[in-house]
C-alpha cells in the first residue's frame, strides 16, 4: 500500500511537471525539499553530524547549510522527472560544459571510458546531458526498494539516453559496455562496507568502492572524472578533468593510491560547493 501511495503522488507530480511550464518544477522542488526536511529528522541529524566533522563547522554553520542540501535534492527530484523531455537545445541552455574534450579524447581511444563521479549536484542529469552531446552512456544503478518506483525511474533514465546496469549484474555488463566503447558512470562516494578499501575522505577512514580503478586496469579503459555543479534551478556546470590511465602492472597498493587521488578530487569538488553533495548518507559508517 505504501508503494502504491508513493507511485500515486509520483504520477501527480510527473503530470504537473510535464504539462505545465518548467517554472512549476522550481516551486514543486522547493515543496519536496521542505517536506523531506520535515519528515526525515534522523537524516537531518546525519547531515549535521557529517557537515560538522567533515568541514569543521559549528552547529550554526552546519544548520545554515542543511536546508540548502535538501533544496538541491528537491530540485534534483523535479528535474529528474522532467529530464526525458529535455531536448539538446534545452540541455545547451541549462548546462555549461567545461573540459568535454577530455571525454572526447578518451572515447577516441576506443577502449571504453569510465566516468568517475559522485552523488553531487544533479548526478542523474549528468548522463542525460552527455547523451545529448553524442556520448553513449551506461550507469550502474542500485535497485530501489519500491519495485514500482524502480521501474518508473529506469524508464526515465532510458528515455533520457542513459542505459541502466543493475548493481547485481554490474561486472558482466560493465565489461560488455566498455568493449562497445561506451561511457560507464561509476558513483564512488558511498560506503562500500567490507567490499571496499580503507581510504581517507575528509580526514577520516572511509570504505571506498574499488570498481573504477579495477575495471580500468583490467580493460584498458580510461578514467575521466566528471562532476555536475548546480548553480540554481535548471542551471548547471559540467566539469570534466584530464583522463587517467591505469597501467596493467600496478600493484594493489599503487591502485589504492590511484583511487585515493580520485577520492581527493571528489572531496575538493565538495569543498567548492558543499550543499551540492548528498550528506544524508552514512559515508563513514564502516570505520566510525
Amino acid at each position: 500500500m505504501k508503494n502504491k501511495i508513493a507511485i500515486f503522488f509520483y504520477n501527480i507530480i510527473r503530470f504537473l511537471l510535464t504539462h505545465f511550464p518548467p517554472a512549476v518544477g522550481r516551486y514543486l522542488g522547493m515543496g519536496v525539499a521542505k517536506l523531506a526536511y520535515l519528515i526525515t529528522s534522523k537524516r537531518r541529524k546525519i547531515v549535521i553530524s557529517n557537515l560538522k566533522k567533515a568541514l569543521n563547522l559549528n552547529d550554526q554553520e552546519a544548520e545554515s547549510l542543511l536546508k540548502k542540501v535538501y533544496l538541491n535534492l528537491g530540485y534534483n527530484f523535479t528535474e529528474f522527472l522532467m529530464q526525458d523531455t529535455f531536448s539538446r537545445a534545452d540541455i545547451e541552455k541549462m548546462v555549461e560544459f567545461r573540459g568535454l574534450e577530455y571525454l572526447e579524447a578518451a572515447a577516441a581511444e576506443e577502449n571504453g571510458v569510465i566516468l568517475y563521479t559522485g552523488h553531487f549536484g544533479n548526478w542523474e542529469l549528468l548522463g542525460a546531458a552527455l547523451d545529448k552531446k553524442g556520448f553513449s552512456i551506461d550507469a550502474i544503478a542500485r535497485e530501489q526498494n519500491n519495485s514500482l518506483f524502480d521501474k518508473k525511474i529506469n524508464q526515465i533514465r532510458e528515455k533520457s539516453g542513459v542505459g541502466v546496469i543493475p548493481k547485481g549484474l554490474a561486472v558482466r555488463k560493465v565489461f560488455k559496455s566498455l568493449k562497445q566503447n561506451k561511457v560507464v558512470a561509476f558513483l564512488g562516494d558511498q560506503d562500500a562496507r567490507g567490499r571496499g578499501w580503507k581510504l581517507n575522505f575528509f580526514g577520516r577512514d572511509a570504505s571506498t568502492y574499488t570498481g573504477a580503478v579495477e575495471f580500468a586496469q583490467r580493460t584498458g579503459a580510461v578514467i575521466v572524472p566528471v562532476f555536475l555543479h548546480r548553480h540554481g534551478w535548471l542551471k548547471h556546470e559540467l566539469i570534466a578533468y584530464p583522463p587517467r590511465k591505469i597501467a596493467e602492472d600496478l600493484s594493489e597498493s599503487e591502485l589504492k593510491e590511484e583511487l585515493q587521488d580520485l577520492v581527493k578530487l571528489t572531496e575538493d569538488e565538495i569543498r567548492k560547493a558543499p550543499t551540492n553533495w548528498m550528506w544524508l548518507h552514512k559515508r563513514w559508517k564502516t570505520y566510525n
